[in-house]
């Protein structure tokens, strides 16, 4: 046999390779295609558009709510404002008020030569009953707003506080508001967290917010504006509000507005 006979014999074969699997293409898409149009449209949506069933909430609305009820401090079990104010504000956050404050009053003794004449003479270390009867004044301050803080212990008929005078003296405030600290100045590092200064006492309230809640299924991520106008290098200006000048704080709320987390947006 010549070699052009063989050459012609192999170039047929080929020919007839590729031909067969043209034939067998055609055929796929002839099957695929009568499938589809045997196919209804309600089969279609049955295979393709199945309806997915929603998660359970049962597991949410099992430990939805308070884990740990208000107690009362009162003889008849009665709950008020204050029961639910040291629900929150714990033994734990005012031992840290108190062991803070005091550190910050030795480290400031120790840096600075105190005259004989000087108010400082009269400090002494503050306690657990103290801090709770400063914080109740600040609380008071902020309810009722005069222009100077020596008006909350004027004894005139325009200005002046009763609750206030009878609960400490000013210059004893003053000394507590001086000294009123939450942190150890020595571990500074406000180069890594500009909230360095508060965030022992941001953690322990974080930690009690979500010890004593648990949210059901539905949480809200809100952001809330709390005005400020003292000098601040991560404060928010937004021209088209009354406050200006506001500390921006991301939150995780329940349905019923509990806040339940929180960030505190200190800049990028």
């Amino acid at each position: 046999m010549s070699s052009e006979e063989i050459d012609t014999q192999e170039s047929t074969s080929s020919l007839s390779e590729v031909s067969s699997l043209d034939d067998d293409l055609d055929n796929m898409h002839l099957e695929s295609g009568s499938s589809v149009e045997a196919m209804s449209d309600d089969e279609m949506d049955s295979n393709s558009w199945n309806e997915i069933e929603s998660e359970s909430d049962e597991e949410f609305m099992e430990d939805h709510g308070l884990v740990e009820e208000v107690t009362s401090a009162s003889e008849d079990n009665t709950v008020h404002p204050i029961d639910c104010y040291r629900h929150f504000i714990t033994d734990e956050i005012i031992d840290l008020m108190v062991r803070e404050t005091n550190r910050y009053a030795e480290q400031f003794f120790r840096a600075h030569n105190i005259t004989s004449r000087s108010k400082f003479r009269q400090w002494k270390p503050a306690t657990d009953q103290e801090i709770l009867k400063f914080l109740g004044i600040v609380i008071q301050m902020g309810l009722v707003q005069m222009p100077k803080l020596s008006h909350y212990w004027s004894s005139s008929q325009l200005y002046g506080s009763e609750i206030i005078r009878n609960s400490m003296p000013r210059e004893r405030f003053e000394l507590l508001l001086k000294f009123w600290h939450f942190s150890n100045n020595v571990n500074n590092n406000s180069n890594q967290d500009r909230l360095f200064k508060l965030r022992p006492l941001l953690d322990l309230l974080k930690a009690r917010f979500s010890s004593v809640y648990i949210p059901g299924s539905v949480v809200t991520i809100d952001e809330s504006m709390v005005p400020w106008q003292g000098r601040l290098s991560f404060k928010q200006y937004i021209p088209g509000k009354a406050h200006k000048y506001d500390v921006k704080i991301y939150k995780l709320a329940a349905t019923n507005g509990y806040t339940w987390n929180y960030i505190i947006y200190t800049g990028q």
